[in-house]
């Protein structure tokens, strides 16, 4: 995520919704982590890497996640080239990448794949500013704190877009896809996606 949010994403919900028995994960926009340690420790999570764009989490998250399962990786090359993930997570990302790159990203990390998940969580369905109208009907922490980060000059910065179901057809080319509740919060005012790489590929 690309702010500071406190909130975890539960492992177990993933993988039940996966179904893979042995998870390396790729976390694509980690933020400050949303991994709980008690998450961390679960047999069937085996590597989780954490990479994001912005370097100033580098040393956050080696503080906050210093053990062996966690892969604190800001080098996404590095990471096309080892291909040690079957599952990719991106969690309050889209948002941020228009879709020509949104595009060339999906093909980076599935190339050379023949198994791969990918769940795009956290999708606006709305502009945002009738989201942020919506907001403390469905989650009043979460209002207070984009309410907070209006007055933030880095994120006045920030590009926004919002992708309609539309523009996300490409995706049924490679991958099996399926659209469910936001497995973050806001489940009435956002979605996510489950990609599943199809076995042609």
């Amino acid at each position: 995520m690309m702010f500071r949010y406190n909130y975890f994403l539960n492992i177990d919900q993933i993988q039940n919704l996966t179904k893979i028995k042995q998870l390396k994960i790729l976390d694509f926009g980690c933020g400050h982590g949303v991994w709980s340690q008690k998450d961390i420790k679960k047999k069937y999570v085996r590597k989780i890497i954490l990479y994001d764009k912005s370097k100033k989490f580098i040393n956050i998250l080696k503080k906050k996640y210093n053990q062996k399962k966690i892969s604190v990786n800001f080098d996404f090359q590095k990471i096309l080239k080892k291909k040690n993930y079957n599952l990719v997570i991106m969690s309050s990302v889209i948002q941020y990448i228009n879709i020509k790159k949104f595009k060339k990203l999906i093909e980076a990390l599935s190339k050379n794949k023949k198994e791969l998940i990918i769940i795009i969580a956290d999708i606006p369905k709305l502009p945002r500013p009738f989201e942020f109208i919506l907001l403390p009907f469905f989650n009043l922490k979460r209002f207070f704190f984009v309410f907070k980060m209006i007055f933030n000059k880095d994120y006045k910065k920030i590009d926004y877009y919002l992708h309609k179901r539309d523009q996300l057809n490409f995706l049924k080319k490679k991958f099996d896809v399926a659209y469910l509740e936001n497995i973050h919060d806001l489940k009435h005012i956002r979605y996510s996606l489950i990609l599943k790489l199809k076995k042609s590929n």
